[in-house]
């Protein structure tokens, strides 16, 4: 008579070597997935998109001191509005953050007792500067022609903002636009599109 050999309940089976490597072939599998995926965003983030950081006040309230943008420059045109980030080394080595007011082809005229800036003669709607402009910051001669590939930026901070107003950033080469502001992502309670 033949006897069965009885298998305590809790004596777990021997590992299958086919689940084993079944298992790691799925580990290596996931691994490679990461791996591409890293590579896709590190090339989207490289060849689309830039991050820079704010420094200074120039920008407030929309923008402030060590804000993180995102930045891009892909099919880009500059349009009266955007937010971008511009090399001026005549003004400083950094990048620096300001809003386009006029693209080639337009006047900039400013008046000096208001604050109050005119493109091609009609008053441009600014909601989103910090205060009225209370003294003339730049020794710019107004009106201003914006000349082919150029733009004229300011700060949504006008009295503590050097921009297109002083002749040391003057207006902006259209080479030099490092890119337009896509979206803030930090600080985090911020994160989110910085335009109205």
């Amino acid at each position: 008579m033949q006897t069965e050999e009885l298998k305590r309940p809790d004596e777990a089976p021997e590992p299958d070597d086919q689940s084993s490597e079944s298992l790691s072939s799925t580990l290596y599998d996931w691994a490679d997935a990461l791996v591409y995926a890293l590579i896709a965003i590190v090339l989207v983030f490289t060849l689309f998109f830039r991050m820079t950081g704010v420094v200074g006040g120039s920008m407030q309230p929309t923008l402030y001191q060590n804000d993180k943008l995102i930045i891009s420059n892909v099919f880009y045109e500059p349009e009266p509005g955007d937010i971008v980030v511009v090399t001026k080394r005549s003004f400083r080595e950094e990048p620096i953050v300001k809003r386009v007011i006029a693209v080639a082809g337009q006047t900039v005229d400013l008046d000096d007792e208001t604050g109050a800036v005119y493109i091609d003669g009609v008053l441009l709607e600014e909601d989103y500067v910090n205060e009225k402009t209370t003294y003339e910051f730049g020794d710019m001669q107004f009106p201003v022609y914006v000349e082919e590939g150029h733009i004229f930026v300011m700060g949504d901070n006008r009295n503590h903002s050097t921009d297109s107003r002083n002749t040391v950033v003057g207006l902006v080469d259209t080479r030099m636009v490092l890119g337009k502001v896509i979206f803030r992502i930090f600080p985090f309670t911020s994160i989110g599109s910085v335009y109205e």
